[in-house]
């Protein structure tokens, strides 16, 4: 029986949701294996996964998911366990997004 491209991005969904899942635990696991004055609640699993369970500000934000100066495409993310993306640098790393300073209409003589 053959199946359908949309059944398997539906199981690659679920294998990459319970993934999560185990890194979020780990990660809580992780923190809670410390004594209470030694929970920082932020740190890596494994020296490679980032997480952070403290509340993020808009500036922590921002230059998680918008830093332009930046060129990594991939940080920290602010929230969670994994990574988010810088996206003015993966548009510029792609091609899509050239510099934001344009020429303006000034004629030579």
């Amino acid at each position: 029986m053959l199946r359908t491209v949309r059944s398997e991005i539906g199981d690659l969904g679920a294998v990459l949701r319970n993934l999560m899942l185990i890194a979020v635990g780990a990660a809580v696991y992780t923190e809670l294996r410390k004594p209470p004055a030694e929970r920082t609640w932020h740190g890596k699993l494994a020296n490679v996964v980032p997480y952070d369970f403290r509340l993020p500000s808009v500036e922590t934000l921002r230059l998680a998911y918008w830093n332009p100066r930046s060129q990594k495409i991939f940080t920290d993310r602010p929230l969670g366990v994994g990574w988010a993306i810088n996206i003015p640098t993966l548009l510029r790393r792609l091609g899509i997004s050239g510099s934001s300073t344009k020429r303006t209409g000034t004629r030579a003589a």
